[in-house]
């Protein structure tokens, strides 16, 4: 029995010696002034104050990711090989491309390594990361936290939002409320369809002004604020600088927050070879800005609301 019990332990050693031979002799061919990093991070170089967009994110990147972390400042003019050579000194488990400029040109280079992006509105192709526009159920959540008496949400959309906009009626119809959205192409279109909203809506409902190319005309807002202020109704905006025009509230992006996030999501995929066929997540971690003098012509007093955190009261 000793002898059976020598013979494995032997045979034991033996591998041992032969797995760190074999590591020993893989480590002869990697370049003596490569570095290790389990995440690369790949962002452009802009001026004030957008720079500090991306300085909060990756501090939340490096915050929530547990790896060792690189992060490499992208020219306009770089071309693919300063990436490769990026790539090749850290050999990162993973890249982490903030800004539509380096994903394209992460998605230009030829690598199995899975690629998290972020700092983005939307991509064609799928990739995984976290987009800047937000979830509607965090709109919607704050916008029934502020005003719980509101039963129904009116809504005009250019077309292809309908992800979004399923997503919104499946929360509110778990809430027991509704809503009531209508697809525009044009101009003139959405200014006909806030018309016959204007004209329905009741202080039981809301007017959610989404973001989009015909949706956001200056005239179409003064039309909307106006009609609402003398009726009373809540309007809500996917945009904050609708907050300053009269809106109630809006949000935008925590990037530390968010940052924190895409650092938690490489960490679920730093070990995959390609990244997964999958959209970009709406952003959750955001801040609210509310109208005071909007809130106290409504009723409302956001101060009052237990478990309301407001970033800026305007």
């Amino acid at each position: 029995m000793r002898c059976f019990y020598r013979d494995i332990l032997k045979t034991y050693q033996r591998r041992r010696l032969f797995g760190l031979a074999l590591l020993l002799f893989g480590q002869s061919f990697i370049p003596c002034n490569a570095l290790s990093s389990g995440l690369l991070i790949i962002y452009p170089n802009v001026k004030a104050p957008y720079n500090k967009i991306y300085r909060d994110i990756i501090k939340g990147i490096k915050k929530s990711y547990p790896g060792d972390t690189q992060q490499f400042q992208l020219e306009t003019d770089n071309n693919n090989n300063i990436i490769q050579q990026q790539i090749r000194q850290y050999q990162p488990d993973v890249l982490m491309t903030l800004g539509k400029l380096s994903l394209e040109k992460v998605r230009q280079l030829d690598s199995n390594l899975p690629i998290v992006a972020g700092a983005i509105t939307n991509t064609e192709a799928p990739v995984i990361g976290v987009s800047m526009t937000p979830d509607p159920e965090v709109l919607l959540t704050n916008l029934l936290t502020i005003a719980p008496f509101i039963k129904r949400v009116f809504v005009v959309a250019n077309t292809g939002r309908h992800q979004q906009l399923a997503r919104a009626e499946a929360f509110l119809a778990r809430q027991n409320k509704t809503l009531q959205s209508e697809e525009v192409t044009s101009v003139q279109q959405a200014a006909d369809k806030y018309l016959k909203i204007i004209n329905q809506a009741s202080p039981f409902d809301a007017i959610w002004l989404m973001r989009g190319t015909h949706l956001n005309d200056p005239s179409i807002l003064m039309l909307v604020m106006e009609a609402a202020w003398k009726k009373k109704i809540v309007v809500f905006s996917s945009n904050p600088t609708h907050v300053k025009r009269g809106v109630l509230f809006s949000v935008y992006p925590d990037n530390f927050r968010m940052g924190g996030a895409l650092g938690e999501i490489a960490r679920q995929h730093e070990n995959l070879l390609t990244t997964p066929s999958t959209r970009l997540s709406p952003l959750k971690n955001v801040h609210l800005i509310v109208n005071e003098r909007t809130s106290k012509h409504l009723g409302i007093m956001p101060n009052d609301i237990g478990g309301l955190h407001i970033h800026r009261l305007l």
